[in-house]
């Protein structure tokens, strides 16, 4: 009988006892909510970081754009498209390979630095901290505008013969003897001709084409200098309009290599002859590049990194604002840039895809570009402080009696 009578409360007692413990099971700890209060200001930081970016980018961007979308028109007057989503596609990718690789180049700098006892474990701990989330936010206004960039001036290179025919190779050739008193790649033989030398600048030269990927992601992302990235992005724009569009098409010119195959002019034989032979003894991958140019150019194909274009020389004109550029940043990597900005000179020289007077040109506009950049980066970063700043508190004096 006793145990009947109480059984109804035994019951319920067991029942609240199981309630309670499950609730303070779900309760969350402390650590629970110090853990979700981090993750929220993560988000947070990354949201405010990438409307920051917005800010500061956009006149920049939307200068872009402007551009982009006369350059679209400009194409489409001459029946070409330029919204090739395979073009756009292809950019994007080197790019995120591109990135990749910079990416494996930091966290092997970084574990050569701190020399953790367990790489992996130091390596999982940075990608769990979540700052690069930050960096990633900060440069994507910026990056989707170079993606964005390539094709279309790559379309506008290619019809560069639609807006003004191939007619100055004559006359940059006449000034190159006139200031050199010969064709300047044979002042240039008695030092660069062994072909294991040419073979090498052939490598620097296709190597450009890394710079000019890695040095955008560079400012993309890692730069701190505000007014250093903005002016390196107005004279990136401006030197891939007006130097690799308006006076691409102004003095529109094949340049040597292609003399022969496009006009019959002959006069730059000897030197593609050396260039043949040379490529017996080491490969000179130049040599298959043109030729694929030149099978582009007789298809009309209008895709990424297609066209023919001698004046002014985009490899110089690019090297030289990436040296100017990473000169404020590291004089050791400046010094790099500078070599390599002169290796790329000769290097478009003695192998015939330039005359001289195209890096001359070239350099002369970068410089009044990179000059003219700098007011422009002035106006464009008179904005507020990046969120990490904006959050940090202001130092107070101790009060004094």
């Amino acid at each position: 009988m006793l145990n009947n009578r109480f059984a109804p409360a035994l019951f319920l007692s067991r029942v609240c006892r199981k309630r309670v413990a499950t609730a303070r099971r779900r309760r969350p700890s402390s650590t629970d909510i110090n853990h979700s209060a981090l993750a929220n200001r993560r988000v947070t930081r990354v949201i405010s970081t990438f409307r920051q970016a917005l800010a500061e980018d956009g006149p920049i961007v939307a200068g872009l754009v402007a551009v982009w979308l006369c350059l679209l028109l400009l194409l489409a007057s001459q029946g070409v498209s330029g919204l090739r989503p395979s073009a756009y596609a292809a950019n994007l990718l080197l790019y995120l390979i591109t990135l990749c690789v910079m990416a494996v180049f930091i966290f092997v700098g970084l574990l050569f630095r701190a020399r953790p006892k367990s790489p992996i474990r130091f390596l999982l701990g940075l990608i769990a901290n979540c700052d690069w989330i930050a960096v990633v936010a900060r440069g994507l206004p910026m990056l989707a505008a170079v993606v964005v960039l390539m094709p279309a001036f790559s379309a506008m290179k290619s019809s560069i013969p639609l807006f003004n025919a191939y007619g100055w190779d004559h006359t940059w050739v006449a000034m190159d003897r006139a200031i050199h008193g010969t064709d300047p790649w044979r002042l240039l033989q008695p030092v660069l001709g062994f072909p294991i030398v040419t073979s090498l600048l052939s490598v620097a030269y296709h190597a450009w084409l890394f710079l000019v990927y890695a040095g955008s992601i560079y400012f993309c992302f890692l730069a701190k200098d505000r007014e250093l990235r903005a002016r390196y992005f107005i004279g990136y724009f401006a030197i891939w309009t007006v130097v690799g569009v308006a006076m691409a098409i102004g003095f529109a010119s094949v340049g040597p290599c292609f003399l022969a195959p496009v006009f019959g002019d002959h006069r730059f034989d000897q030197q593609m002859a050396y260039l043949r032979m040379a490529n017996e003894h080491y490969p000179v991958f130049v040599l298959a590049v043109q030729d694929q140019l030149l099978a582009w150019h007789q298809q009309g194909n209008h895709g990424l990194a297609t066209g023919i274009s001698a004046m002014p020389s985009m490899h110089v004109s690019m090297a030289l604002l990436f040296a100017l550029s990473i000169s404020k940043v590291s004089r050791v990597a400046g010094a790099c840039a500078w070599i390599f900005v002169g290796t790329i000179f000769v290097a478009s020289v003695h192998l015939a895809y330039h005359y001289a007077v195209d890096g001359y040109v070239a350099a002369a506009a970068t410089l009044a570009i990179w000059a003219l950049a700098k007011p422009l980066a002035q106006v464009a970063t008179r904005a507020p402080k990046q969120p990490s700043e904006q959050l940090q508190p202001t130092p107070t004096r101790p009060a004094t009696t």
